[in-house]
């Protein structure tokens, strides 16, 4: 195992959960592993909290994952993008931003692509900011565009391809597979109960 330090408490517990256990110190505080007892309704709040302290720290939100098995309710996917985007990336005067469906992305946004598009070198899982919004005012094309930075490769999206995104600030658990953050925030409570699993 690479991904942890020696001595890491990930494994640790990584193990116990495999064997089918819950290790007696779970609470305890480690250097590397916090665990918050809360219920589904202080989800938003205690996460709000983490992050808010992660970035008082000096993390950026591209280093601060927010980890969550299932989209819909109060302690889903989307709820927990709408709130992290007030927290990351709230609106701004001067702060470009575009609405689409129910969301609104904006200049400074994370986001992931969901799905592959080997013609433009990205794939379902990348993560990437959007570094510019041009309205279609301005664009030759007179329509509204995204430009989102993946890690220096950037794509221009038109508004029909707005749903290949959305955002990254918290993410499914299967997306996030194979990638490697500083600091992850997973929320594990009752209403998750369908999606807890050992191999989860």
């Amino acid at each position: 195992i690479y991904r942890q330090a020696e001595g890491s408490s990930i494994i640790e517990l990584a193990h116990s959960m495999k064997d089918g256990y819950l290790p007696t110190d779970i609470t305890a505080k480690k250097p590397d592993l916090r665990f918050f007892s809360c219920q589904t309704n202080q989800v938003k709040q205690a996460v709000w909290q983490i992050c808010e302290n992660a970035r008082t720290k000096g993390y950026s939100p591209r280093e601060i994952q927010v980890l969550a098995p299932i989209y819909r309710g109060g302690a889903g996917i989307i709820e927990l993008n709408t709130m992290l985007q007030t927290l990351f990336n709230p609106a701004k005067e001067g702060r470009r931003e575009i609405p689409f469906g129910d969301v609104i992305f904006r200049k400074g946004d994370m986001v992931l692509q969901l799905v592959n598009n080997a013609e433009e070198n990205v794939f379902n899982g990348d993560r990437g900011e959007i570094v510019a919004i041009l309205y279609a005012k301005e664009t030759t094309e007179k329509k509204d565009q995204l430009v989102v930075s993946f890690d220096g490769l950037e794509v221009t999206y038109d508004k029909k391809d707005f749903t290949q995104l959305t955002h990254a600030y918290c993410s499914s658990i299967h997306k996030a597979q194979g990638s490697e953050f500083p600091i992850v925030v997973m929320p594990v409570v009752g209403n998750y109960q369908r999606m807890l699993r050992r191999n989860l």
